[in-house]
């Protein structure tokens, strides 16, 4: 498991506003923040009694990396997407321990198979984000399995697509599959980051924007919508999965 290095964290803060002016302010009903909670105090005592009012946690900020390339938190526009890929994971997250378990049974064949091919084990959150790890996935593009391979691409890779056979739907044959393609696709951008990119969205387009954008990193390329939110659901897979209790307050808003 990780080391939850907070890089923005949010200091305690103590807070008061009054929520309507009164003639007399000693009976001024205020706001008490503390530690992402909000509490209503009303009367001249506040021990005398008090509600809770739940605030929205704060979206914590922990160091982040992919295959050891870090997320540059520091930019506003990759803080935005990270907090809003999980804003929308937040219905699904009661479903994180189910996720586990199913993850847990896939893992160690895929990462047997990525070190064979001497991938970063990164990259076994890819299934996740793209088919949810449900074996017989189809989009309606046509890309099917675990890894979502389209027909065209996966015959190039060796297997067998066609009729009542599709090796797409093998799991093993399927990430030898995934493989090859990933070392491929490494050789021609050297950076993980942008492997992951070209796999969303196609070499062709990542080596055009290269090409317009010299040495620009995945999180300043300019690209579609789809992909530049790609790499950001695969991390929060790579994190909930790897250290979910440093995001339940954000994900449960309690």
């Amino acid at each position: 498991m990780a080391l939850a290095r907070p890089v923005a964290a949010a200091a305690t803060k103590i807070t008061t506003a009054p929520l309507a002016p009164k003639e007399n302010s000693r009976e001024q009903p205020v706001i008490l923040a503390v530690n992402n909670l909000a509490a209503t105090l009303t009367g001249p005592a506040w021990p005398d009694g008090y509600s809770l009012i739940p605030a929205e946690s704060e979206f914590p900020l922990l160091d982040v990396n992919f295959c050891g390339e870090a997320m540059p938190l520091d930019q506003a526009d990759v803080v935005s997407r990270w907090k809003h890929v999980f804003t929308l994971f937040r219905p699904q997250s009661p479903k994180i321990d189910a996720l586990q378990k199913q993850a847990d049974a896939f893992f160690p064949m895929v990462d047997s198979t990525l070190a064979a091919y001497d991938i970063p084990a990164d990259f076994r959150y890819i299934p996740l984000a793209e088919s949810g790890l449900k074996a017989k996935a189809v989009s309606p593009k046509g890309a099917g399995g675990y890894w979502q391979l389209m027909p065209a691409t996966a015959r190039e890779l060796g297997l067998k697509v066609g009729g009542k056979h599709d090796e797409r739907f093998n799991a093993q044959k399927a990430t030898a599959a995934a493989c090859k393609y990933l070392r491929k696709l490494y050789d021609q951008f050297g950076s993980w980051s942008l492997v992951a990119a070209a796999y969303n969205v196609g070499p062709g387009y990542v080596k055009a924007q290269l090409k317009k954008q010299a040495d620009c990193s995945y999180y300043q390329m300019k690209l579609p919508r789809e992909t530049r939110y790609y790499l950001f659901r695969v991390l929060l897979y790579k994190e909930v999965l790897s250290r979910p209790t440093d995001y339940t307050a954000f994900l449960t808003g309690v």
